[in-house]
């Protein structure tokens, strides 16, 4: 483990050579610094660290990495001074000081201490007032219904908790239609006569939109609700080998579909029903990878 650690601090400046300006950025830079050297020294006196703390501190790498990435301009020269300050303060392996910490820092402190995965919460803020927290997270899912469907989903979460998201499913039965009747046999010109065999083909496809109270961090949860359209079409097949689309037990229009969303880290969960011109209803779980 502690190679582990010293392994993270070693790759740990890199991410802070694409810094172009955000006072939340040197938040989060001097607060992961004092984080690692507090780690380090509970290395040097034989205690161990959980595994889940590194972890968290890793993903709070990751989400400083994209908040600069996004950045844009150029550093103030006070801002210059600060980040020179604190990288001095890890090269040698010395805490930050106090006037370059900024009141977000205690708040990270606090976080740690209780064993939260996160350093910075989604409520602090920068001297600027912008949130320190993590920013725009996409995901994407597999997903499976009921009646037997699969599908796919994928959408994008803001810093603000909004987001959306788009989902298809389907079950892949096609046939190609020769004729329509209604289940009494009834069709155009006369009767059909069945041997049997049915079969049913489904489609939908929704765009929703998507709120997380929680704001997108390590773990966090919320809804989506949207509409789009569907199909659920039933066929039966003639004594001839042609499929008949039985109109009466066939629905397509409208498709609507609500569920809750659920995220741990880079685990992505959901689970929802989906309807058909209320007509039709189906329950849907999906899982996935938040990046």
């Amino acid at each position: 483990m502690k190679r582990f650690l010293v392994i993270l601090l070693l790759c740990f400046p890199v991410f802070l050579l694409r810094a172009q300006g955000y006072d939340a950025a040197l938040d989060r830079f001097a607060a992961i610094t004092n984080e690692c050297q507090r780690l380090k020294a509970r290395l040097d006196e034989g205690k161990t660290i959980p595994e889940r703390t590194l972890e968290g501190l890793l993903d709070e790498l990751r989400a400083m990495q994209r908040d600069l990435q996004k950045a844009r301009g150029s550093m103030t020269p006070a801002q210059k001074d600060r980040y020179q300050l604190i990288l001095k303060c890890y090269r040698e392996g010395k805490m930050v000081p106090e006037s370059a910490l900024q009141s977000a820092v205690s708040r990270a402190s606090e976080a740690w201490d209780e064993g939260e995965s996160g350093l910075l919460s989604g409520h602090t803020r920068a001297s600027t007032g912008r949130p320190a927290g993590p920013g725009t997270r996409a995901f994407v899912m597999a997903t499976a219904s009921c009646p037997l469907q699969g599908g796919v989903a994928s959408g994008f979460i803001l810093p603000s908790g909004w987001g959306t998201d788009v989902r298809f499913s389907g079950n892949g039965i096609y046939p190609k239609r020769t004729l329509s009747a209604n289940s009494t046999g009834e069709a155009d010109g006369g009767f059909i006569w069945a041997t049997g065999a049915v079969r049913h083909s489904r489609l939908a496809g929704t765009i929703d939109l998507v709120w997380c109270p929680s704001r997108p961090g390590p773990v966090s949860a919320g809804l989506y609700a949207g509409a789009g359209y569907g199909f659920d079409r039933t066929f039966w097949q003639t004594s001839g080998g042609d499929w008949a689309l039985i109109q009466d037990l066939s629905v397509s229009g409208p498709a609507f579909d609500l569920g809750i969303l659920c995220f741990r880290r880079h685990l992505a969960v959901s689970l929802g029903l989906t309807t058909l011109s209320f007509r039709t209803i189906s329950g849907t779980v999906g899982v996935g990878y938040r990046f």
